[in-house]
């Protein structure tokens, strides 16, 4: 009986593994800052829309930034995206990777 479940157990918990890793890696979503030059990561499930509230890393100086959208851009090949800071109101433009 050992032998008849043990195969079926690897499979099913190497799976478990991968399900608690993979949604980690797979939520960035990469650009860059136009002002900066910097490359910088976007935490979100889908493209956000105007108003939303979205955290913004930069690579380059490892400091997370939370911004709001002004506008949403989608081109053939990236998304660029309008934000705007809350404490000074300087707006900035992010080039995405198409989604």
């Amino acid at each position: 009986m050992k032998n008849t479940i043990r195969p079926l157990v690897r499979p099913f918990a190497l799976a478990a593994l991968l399900s608690l890793t993979l949604p980690c890696a797979a939520m960035a979503w990469d650009g860059f800052d136009t002002e900066t030059g910097h490359l910088v990561e976007v935490d979100v499930d889908a493209v956000p829309m105007r108003g939303e509230i979205i955290d913004v890393f930069d690579c380059d100086t490892k400091e997370t930034a939370t911004l709001m959208v002004d506008a949403v851009k989608n081109n053939a090949r990236t998304v660029e995206i309008t934000v705007r800071e809350s404490d000074t109101g300087r707006t900035r433009i992010l080039v995405m990777e198409a989604r």
